[in-house]
C-alpha cells in the first residue's frame, strides 16, 4: 500500500509542479497580502513551510470568523485540484458545522454560486495535515471564491502553503486513477488487519455494530449509556458484532450485564431478551452451535452473565449478539467483556 501511495503522491505532486498556482500568496509570506483579511492573522512562529502561515483564532463565543480569494479560472481548464495544510488547535466543534474549514466556491459571471466543494475540515486538536481535492469546474463558472474559516466554534485554525491548479482532462483521469488505486489499497490493508470487539460499553452510540438498536441514556449498567433492543412485533430483533478470534486462544471468556422491561415471552421458550456468542470460520460457517451467554424476560433489574466457552478447531470468528426472539418489549446490555484465554 505504500508503493501505491507514493505513486500516487508523486503522480499528483508531478502535475501540480508543473502547473501554476492560481492562488495569490496562498503560503502567506507575504502577510495576508491578496485575501479579504478582517479575520485572519500572519503567525512567523507556527508554519509547515516558508516564513508564515495563516491564523484565524477564537477564544471565546460561536462567530463566523473567515477571509476569502477570488480566482479567476483559466479558459479551457476542465478542473482545478486545490490542496493546502491545515493545523488545528482545541478546535470544540460541537455542532456538525463546528470546525476549521477550506471551501471553494465556483460563481458565474454574475458572482452567483453554481457549485460550493468542501477540501477540508479540522476539529480538536490535529498537527498540519496535507488534505486535496481535484473538482471538475462546472459549466458556466468563471471565478473561484476560496474560503477559510474557523466556523462558529472557539479554537485556532492554521492554513499554510494553499493552492488551486488548473488540470486538463487527461491530468484528470490520471488523478482519478491514482486515487481509486490508493483507496482500493487502502481497502485491502483495512480488510487485513485483525478485527477487535469494540464499543462493548456503547459509550461511542452503536459504532461497530450491525443491527436494529438504539442507545439509551437514562437506562444504563455504568458510564453514560448502553445498548437498547426494542420490537413491537414478534420477529427477530437484534444488533451484532463480528471480530476475529487470535490464533493460539483456548477458551473465550463472555460477559455482560443484562436487564428486560416488559419483554413478552414468545411461543417458545427461548423467545426472550437473549445475549448469544456464535463461533465460525469466516463469520458465516459455524464450528459450533451458538451458544447462549444470558437470557431476561418480564421486568428485570440488571443482571450479570458469564460463560467460558472452548474454541474448536478452525475458528477464525466470533460473533456477539444482542436479541429480541419473536418476543415484545425493551432488552437493554451494558458493559460487554470479552477475555481471550490461552490455556
Amino acid at each position: 500500500m505504500k508503493t501505491t501511495f507514493l505513486l500516487s503522491v508523486i503522480l499528483i505532486s508531478s502535475i501540480m509542479f508543473s502547473q501554476k498556482n492560481l492562488v495569490i500568496n496562498g503560503g502567506f509570506d507575504q502577510n495576508t497580502d491578496n485575501w479579504w483579511a478582517d479575520n485572519l492573522q500572519q503567525n512567523t512562529v507556527i508554519k509547515k513551510a516558508g516564513s508564515g502561515s495563516c491564523m484565524i483564532v477564537q477564544y471565546v463565543g460561536k462567530e463566523w470568523k473567515a477571509g476569502d480569494q477570488r480566482i479567476n479560472i483559466p479558459k479551457g481548464t476542465y478542473a482545478i485540484t486545490f490542496s493546502a495544510y491545515l493545523k488545528a488547535d482545541a478546535i470544540q466543534g460541537g455542532e456538525s458545522y463546528g470546525a476549521g474549514i477550506l471551501s471553494a466556491e465556483f460563481l458565474n459571471g454574475g458572482n452567483k454560486q453554481i457549485l460550493f466543494e468542501n477540501i477540508a475540515q479540522v476539529k480538536e486538536t490535529v498537527d498540519w495535515k496535507l488534505y486535496s481535492k481535484t473538482v471538475v469546474v462546472p459549466e458556466g463558472a468563471k471565478t473561484i471564491k476560496i474560503v477559510i474559516g474557523l466556523q462558529n466554534t472557539p479554537g485556532t485554525v492554521f492554513f499554510d502553503d494553499i493552492k488551486a491548479v488548473a488540470v486538463s482532462e487527461d491530468d484528470y483521469l490520471k488523478i482519478m486513477q491514482a486515487e481509486a488505486m490508493v483507496k482500493k489499497a487502502e481497502a485491502i490493508a483495512k480488510e487485513a488487519l485483525p478485527k477487535n470487539f469494540e464499543n462493548a460499553n456503547f459509550e461511542d452510540d452503536l459504532k461497530n455494530w450491525n443491527g436494529s438498536g438504539h442507545v439509551s441514556t437514562t437506562d444504563k449498567k455504568e458510564g453514560s449509556s448502553a445498548a437498547a433492543i426494542t420490537s413491537k412485533m414478534l420477529e427477530w430483533t437484534a444488533i451484532d458484532q463480528t471480530a476475529d478470534v487470535p490464533n493460539g486462544t483456548k477458551t473465550i471468556e463472555v460477559s455482560g450485564w443484562l436487564k428486560a422491561v416488559e419483554i413478552k415471552q414468545g411461543k417458545e421458550s427461548w423467545n426472550n431478551g437473549l445475549f448469544i456468542i456464535e463461533l465460525t470460520r469466516d463469520g458465516k460457517v459455524k464450528t459450533m452451535e451458538g451458544q447462549l451467554i444470558g437470557k431476561v424476560t418480564g421486568n428485570t433489574d440488571w443482571a450479570y452473565f458469564k460463560k467460558n466457552i472452548p474454541i474448536p478447531a478452525e475458528t477464525k470468528k466470533f460473533t456477539i449478539m444482542l436479541a429480541l426472539s419473536d418476543c415484545t418489549g425493551t432488552l437493554l446490555a451494558d458493559d460487554l467483556q470479552i477475555q481471550m484465554l490461552n490455556e
